[in-house]
This record gives structure tokens, C-alpha cells and sequence, in this order.
């Protein structure tokens, strides 16, 4: 798998420079630089199987180098896969999660940068050309509106994907998600509803955490559709498309808390 790697850190670069040959030995590394542009002019001359984009770049952000090669190259756009690396910035984190990208956060764990390489070389076997690029166009529509209005929901839609289809859905429609075993329902305010292959703490970690919360192992709802809580018998959450969930004992006083801070 040929890597290339678009970072502005001298020190981040030299590391992934060392580590990477040493994780697979079918790993190659075919250039690096530092820059939006100098991206473009290397991706003019070689299409890498994978590329690892720092985030933030002293001349724009990483996935600008995607938008605007596609925008270059109509018929050849980009069919890689993408690993995004950032600093603990949590918007720009929770953007990259929404957008179902792989990502490193910096700094950079070893075994974390192992995953997610073997994990995008899976992708580039699986994933459709066009599926990349629409999760790429989410990401930036993700980042361009968490700088707009500063909120990491508003405005904000996630990826999700089943066996048969690709979905792009509004956070703000998300009612709750509810675990099946190892898959998870999204039930959606207009009704439908969506299950994919992800578990529901993994669904936690990718939706904003000042709207959702996980009332019960196995429900998360979306705070904003909260209708009231009966305390009787265990307790019970209503919410205001009709829905009916157990909420756990322990976390009866954070809900409330957490409903103060809406």
C-alpha cells in the first residue's frame, strides 16, 4: 500500500516516517510534504493508495486538498482511502466522526496508527469511490458549520451506511438510537428508521454529547426531544414522538443535570 503523508509537524513526520515501514511490510511511503499546494502538485503525478492529512495546514485543511483535486480532475477523482490526524480539538474531532472517517489524534499511540492503516487498506478493497468523496464533502460541510455557528450539531449531518445504502442524516433528526447486540438503530423524527453495524457505545462516542445521552445500556436519546420522566417504578423516559424507554437507577440525577444545561 503506497502512503502519502501531508504534514506540517517536523516532529510527527519523522516519527510516521520510522513507524509505518515497520508495521507491514507491504506499507511504502511515497512522499511527504507540508502544504495544501505542495499536495496537489505531488497528487498530479502519483495517486497513493492511502493518505494521512493532518487537519489544520499553514495554507488551508487537509480535506481541501481532496475537494479541490476533485474539482481539478472531474474523471479521475480521488479513489483512496483517507486517514485524518489531528490535536485534541473537539470539534474538529467530532466533525471527522460524523463524516465515518478513520483518524489518528495526536499524539500519535503506535498501536491506534497500526488500526487505523490496516483498517483503510480493508477500505480501499471495499468502499466505493463515490462513498469516499461523499464523506470527505460531509466533513467539510461538518467544519465550515461548527465555525459558523459554534455548536457541534447544528447543521451537522453523520454518514451512515447499511448492506444496501448510503445515508446522510441531519444530527438535529435523530430522536434516539436504540442497541441491537452488536448493531444499532438510528429511529428518526419523520419515523424512519436506520440500523447499521455499530455498536452503541461507539454511536456514543461519534454523536455530540451536549444533546445525546444514554439513559439505559442499550438507549440513547437525543435530549431535544425529551418530553418528561416518570419516576415510578424503576423509571421511565418519555420523549415526543411517542417513545417510551427504562431509564437505568444510577443515571436518573445526571439526566436532569443534563436537561438544566439545554
Amino acid at each position: 500500500m503506497n502512503i502519502f503523508i501531508v504534514e506540517d509537524n517536523p516532529t510527527i513526520s519523522r516519527f510516521l516516517l520510522q513507524v509505518i515501514p515497520t508495521l507491514d511490510p507491504s506499507y511504502n511511503i511515497v512522499g511527504t510534504v507540508d502544504t495544501v499546494k505542495g499536495a496537489l502538485e505531488f497528487l498530479r503525478n502519483i495517486q497513493p493508495d492511502l493518505l494521512l492529512l493532518d487537519v489544520e495546514l499553514p495554507d488551508g485543511k487537509g480535506f481541501d486538498i481532496l475537494q479541490k483535486w476533485n474539482q481539478e480532475n472531474q474523471k479521475e477523482r480521488f479513489d483512496g482511502s483517507v486517514v485524518f490526524a489531528t490535536a485534541h480539538n473537539h470539534y474538529a474531532l467530532q466533525a471527522i466522526k460524523h463524516s465515518a472517517l478513520d483518524y489518528l489524534v495526536k499524539p500519535i499511540n503506535v498501536n491506534e496508527l497500526k488500526t487505523a492503516l490496516k483498517k483503510a487498506f480493508e477500505n480501499t478493497e471495499q468502499l466505493s469511490k463515490q462513498f469516499m468523496n461523499d464523506k470527505i464533502e460531509v466533513l467539510r460541510q461538518n467544519i465550515e458549520n461548527v465555525q459558523t455557528y459554534g455548536k457541534d450539531y447544528q447543521n451537522q449531518k453523520i454518514v451512515l451506511s447499511d448492506a444496501e445504502k448510503i445515508y446522510l442524516v441531519a444530527i438535529e433528526d435523530i430522536v434516539r438510537c436504540e442497541a441491537e447486540r452488536s448493531y444499532t438503530s438510528f429511529f428518526l423524527k419523520e419515523g424512519k428508521h436506520i440500523t447499521i453495524s455499530k455498536s452503541i457505545k461507539v454511536i456514543e462516542e461519534m454523536l455530540p454529547e451536549s444533546i445525546f445521552y444514554r439513559v439505559h445500556r442499550s438507549h440513547l436519546i437525543n435530549l431535544t426531544y425529551f418530553d418528561f420522566l416518570d419516576k415510578k417504578d424503576g423509571g421511565t423516559v418519555y420523549l415526543k414522538d411517542g417513545s417510551t424507554l427504562p431509564i437505568a437507577i444510577r443515571r436518573k440525577d445526571t439526566l436532569i443535570e443534563r436537561l438544566r444545561q439545554i
